[in-house]
């Protein structure tokens, strides 16, 4: 028998919340085991996004697009990279002037 939500009753929901330092927390997410995960891929690319970012000191979406290392789990383009930003940015960990990206106050310098 189901209730309201379409949940069985055998069914379990589990809620986490991981705050702390980014590197802290990067580290607890991160896989131990060698072929990686899609989560750890992606945090992978996160942080070399971010990385990217710091070093150039601001940019635009095409800018840090153009400036992105071969070691990206997938390919970003403008249009990618603006879609992974406006994310970052709801952690502080950018922020956006004008059309302008920039590392955010959570960044650690």
């Amino acid at each position: 028998m189901t209730d309201e939500t379409g949940e069985t009753k055998d069914s379990v929901s589990v809620t986490m919340e991981l705050s702390g330092p980014y590197d802290e927390v990067l580290s607890k997410l991160a896989s131990d085991d060698e072929g990686g995960s899609p989560a750890a891929d992606f945090l992978h690319d996160v942080e070399l996004l971010l990385d990217t970012l710091d070093r150039m000191g601001e940019g635009t979406r095409s800018s840090v697009a153009e400036r992105l290392p071969e070691e990206m789990t997938v390919e970003y383009d403008a249009e990618a990279v603006v879609g992974l930003l406006q994310v970052l940015k709801r952690y502080d960990l950018v922020v956006l002037e004008g059309n302008t990206w920039k590392p955010g106050p959570k960044i650690e310098r």
